[in-house]
Protein backbone atom coordinates (compact mmCIF):
# COMPACT_ATOMS: atom_id res chain seq x y z
CA UNK A 1 0.00 0.00 0.00
CA UNK A 2 1.53 3.43 -1.08
CA UNK A 3 2.33 5.63 2.12
CA UNK A 4 -0.60 8.43 0.44
CA UNK A 5 -3.43 5.65 0.76
CA UNK A 6 -4.57 6.66 4.86
CA UNK A 7 -5.33 10.16 5.41
CA UNK A 8 -4.97 10.40 9.29
CA UNK A 9 -6.87 13.83 10.86
CA UNK A 10 -6.96 14.65 14.16
CA UNK A 11 -10.24 15.98 16.15
CA UNK A 12 -11.19 17.60 19.20
CA UNK A 13 -10.78 15.54 22.42
CA UNK A 14 -14.63 14.59 24.33
CA UNK A 15 -12.86 16.30 27.21
CA UNK A 16 -12.16 19.42 26.04
CA UNK A 17 -15.36 19.70 23.90
CA UNK A 18 -17.22 19.40 27.37
CA UNK A 19 -14.63 22.19 29.00
CA UNK A 20 -15.65 24.70 25.91
CA UNK A 21 -19.07 24.11 26.57
CA UNK A 22 -19.21 24.29 30.13
CA UNK A 23 -17.07 27.48 29.97
CA UNK A 24 -19.81 29.46 27.34
CA UNK A 25 -22.51 27.64 29.77
CA UNK A 26 -20.42 29.80 32.46
CA UNK A 27 -20.00 32.99 30.95
CA UNK A 28 -23.72 33.17 29.49
CA UNK A 29 -25.32 32.35 32.97
CA UNK A 30 -22.83 35.00 34.64
CA UNK A 31 -24.36 37.82 32.02
CA UNK A 32 -28.02 36.27 32.85
CA UNK A 33 -28.04 35.10 29.14
CA UNK A 34 -29.44 31.56 28.00
CA UNK A 35 -27.70 30.19 25.06
CA UNK A 36 -26.96 27.36 23.29
CA UNK A 37 -23.39 25.50 22.38
CA UNK A 38 -22.56 22.81 19.90
CA UNK A 39 -18.75 21.46 19.92
CA UNK A 40 -18.22 18.96 16.45
CA UNK A 41 -15.45 17.12 15.36
CA UNK A 42 -13.43 17.78 11.93
CA UNK A 43 -16.63 15.49 10.57
CA UNK A 44 -18.74 18.44 11.58
CA UNK A 45 -20.13 15.23 14.20
CA UNK A 46 -21.24 16.37 17.23
CA UNK A 47 -19.08 15.88 20.37
CA UNK A 48 -20.20 17.83 23.14
CA UNK A 49 -23.34 20.05 23.18
CA UNK A 50 -25.67 21.87 25.89
CA UNK A 51 -28.63 24.19 25.32
CA UNK A 52 -29.32 26.13 29.20
CA UNK A 53 -32.85 26.23 30.42
CA UNK A 54 -34.63 29.21 28.36
CA UNK A 55 -32.16 28.80 25.20
CA UNK A 56 -35.00 28.99 22.48
CA UNK A 57 -35.25 25.62 21.18
CA UNK A 58 -34.29 25.98 17.68
CA UNK A 59 -31.29 27.49 18.55
CA UNK A 60 -30.14 23.78 19.43
CA UNK A 61 -30.21 23.35 15.35
CA UNK A 62 -28.78 26.51 14.67
CA UNK A 63 -25.53 25.68 17.24
CA UNK A 64 -24.98 22.52 15.99
CA UNK A 65 -25.05 24.03 12.20
CA UNK A 66 -22.89 26.76 13.29
CA UNK A 67 -19.84 24.30 14.53
CA UNK A 68 -20.44 22.00 11.81
CA UNK A 69 -19.94 25.20 8.79
CA UNK A 70 -16.94 26.77 10.68
CA UNK A 71 -15.24 23.03 10.95
CA UNK A 72 -15.54 22.25 7.37
CA UNK A 73 -14.87 25.84 6.18
CA UNK A 74 -11.83 26.25 8.38
CA UNK A 75 -12.91 29.93 9.00
CA UNK A 76 -15.35 31.74 11.23
CA UNK A 77 -18.97 32.02 10.02
CA UNK A 78 -19.35 35.67 9.94
CA UNK A 79 -16.56 35.24 7.33
CA UNK A 80 -19.49 33.06 5.30
CA UNK A 81 -21.79 35.81 6.19
CA UNK A 82 -19.39 38.75 4.29
CA UNK A 83 -18.80 36.58 1.70
CA UNK A 84 -22.51 35.62 0.88
CA UNK A 85 -23.83 39.02 1.24
CA UNK A 86 -23.95 40.28 -2.16
CA UNK A 87 -24.86 36.57 -3.56
CA UNK A 88 -28.59 35.59 -2.16
CA UNK A 89 -29.56 33.09 -4.83
CA UNK A 90 -25.99 31.68 -4.28
CA UNK A 91 -26.10 31.81 -0.24
CA UNK A 92 -29.35 30.02 -0.55
CA UNK A 93 -28.22 27.28 -2.70
CA UNK A 94 -25.66 27.03 -0.69
CA UNK A 95 -27.06 26.49 2.50
CA UNK A 96 -29.22 23.90 0.96
CA UNK A 97 -26.48 21.77 0.03
CA UNK A 98 -25.45 21.22 3.83
CA UNK A 99 -27.68 22.56 6.22
CA UNK A 100 -24.47 25.40 6.26
CA UNK A 101 -24.95 28.42 8.60
CA UNK A 102 -24.38 31.74 7.19
CA UNK A 103 -23.90 34.00 9.76
CA UNK A 104 -22.49 35.17 13.10
CA UNK A 105 -21.63 32.57 16.26
CA UNK A 106 -19.75 29.55 15.05
CA UNK A 107 -15.31 29.25 14.68
CA UNK A 108 -13.36 26.45 13.69
CA UNK A 109 -11.07 24.92 16.28
CA UNK A 110 -7.36 25.08 14.19
CA UNK A 111 -4.82 22.80 15.25
CA UNK A 112 -1.19 22.95 13.64
CA UNK A 113 -3.63 25.70 10.98
CA UNK A 114 -5.76 23.19 10.37
CA UNK A 115 -9.49 22.31 11.29
CA UNK A 116 -9.96 19.86 14.25
CA UNK A 117 -13.62 20.76 15.44
CA UNK A 118 -15.20 23.62 15.53
CA UNK A 119 -17.77 25.13 18.05
CA UNK A 120 -21.22 27.18 17.50
CA UNK A 121 -23.27 29.26 20.07
CA UNK A 122 -26.73 30.67 19.63
CA UNK A 123 -30.32 31.70 21.56
CA UNK A 124 -29.36 35.12 22.03
CA UNK A 125 -27.86 38.21 19.97
CA UNK A 126 -25.31 37.32 17.09
CA UNK A 127 -22.70 40.05 18.68
CA UNK A 128 -22.66 37.63 22.03
CA UNK A 129 -22.53 34.44 20.70
CA UNK A 130 -19.76 35.41 17.92
CA UNK A 131 -17.88 36.84 20.99
CA UNK A 132 -18.35 33.53 23.24
CA UNK A 133 -17.68 30.86 20.40
CA UNK A 134 -14.29 33.02 19.36
CA UNK A 135 -12.83 33.59 23.07
CA UNK A 136 -13.47 29.59 22.73
CA UNK A 137 -12.13 28.72 19.47
CA UNK A 138 -9.12 31.69 20.39
CA UNK A 139 -8.50 29.91 23.58
CA UNK A 140 -8.32 26.33 22.30
CA UNK A 141 -5.25 27.31 19.17
CA UNK A 142 -3.45 30.29 21.47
Amino acid sequence: MADDAVVVGYDVGDATARAMVERVVARARATGRAVTVAVVDSAGVLVAFARMDGALRFSAGLATEKARTAASFGRPTAFMESMMAERPVFAQSFTNQGNWYLGRGGYPLLHDGKPVGGIGVSGDEADFEDDLAREEAEAFGG
